[in-house]
């Protein structure tokens, strides 16, 4: 399965140099469906503010500073573990086969990295183990907002039918359990600092 399940991360066309890299906020979040670019966790389950992290690192390449085109919307987690990591030392290049990284917005992103049954993010190159190691997504619990995520899907199709009126006695306790669950999975996740 994909890191970001059905959404498809691409930037929109024609947006030319911001005046501020904040600027793009509004846009990137759209673009990225409020998905964090490299682990996928939803930012509105965990009622997160997510940062833009500078694809190729601001300080290798101050021209890009303001280039919508190298803003990733990143949960903290990860873009703290980025920061300025850029193990190829060439701005041109962003990985060598072996070791770097894979700008989330790129089709070539899914080669490197899938999300298991578990929800768990996982490597399927030596380019995603790169990633998964230097963004500590081999240690992390990506699964647990995975699942929020998805819990969080199937409470707004009941909560839907609850207000139509449309609930079975059955799909009530239903209802009340899977809440349960997903307050459960936020809980931990904040226990994890994620």
């Amino acid at each position: 399965m994909r890191v970001h399940g059905d959404k498809v991360i691409r930037r929109r066309e024609g947006v030319s140099e911001l005046k501020y890299y904040q600027d793009g906020r509004e846009q990137l979040e759209q673009d990225f469906h409020y998905l964090c670019g490299y682990c996928g966790k939803d930012g509105s389950v965990l009622h997160q503010k997510f940062h833009l992290d500078h694809f190729v690192p601001k300080n290798l390449d101050k021209s890009r500073e303001k280039d919508y085109y190298n803003l990733v919307l990143a949960c903290p987690r990860c873009n703290l573990s980025k920061s300025d990591k850029w193990p190829t030392g060439d701005i041109m290049c962003s990985h060598n086969e072996e070791e770097g990284f894979v700008d989330p917005a790129d089709s070539e992103f899914d080669e490197h990295l899938e999300r298991n049954e578990r929800g768990y993010v996982v490597a399927k190159t030596s380019v995603g183990n790169s990633m998964c190691n230097m963004l500590h997504l081999d240690i992390r619990r990506t699964d647990i907002y995975w699942k929020a995520a998805q819990l969080r899907i199937q409470l707004k199709k009941l909560e839907e039918l609850f207000r139509e009126g449309k609930l079975t006695e059955q799909q009530k306790d239903i209802y009340i359990e899977t809440n349960i669950i997903f307050r459960e999975y936020i809980d931990q996740a904040f226990i994890k600092g994620e």
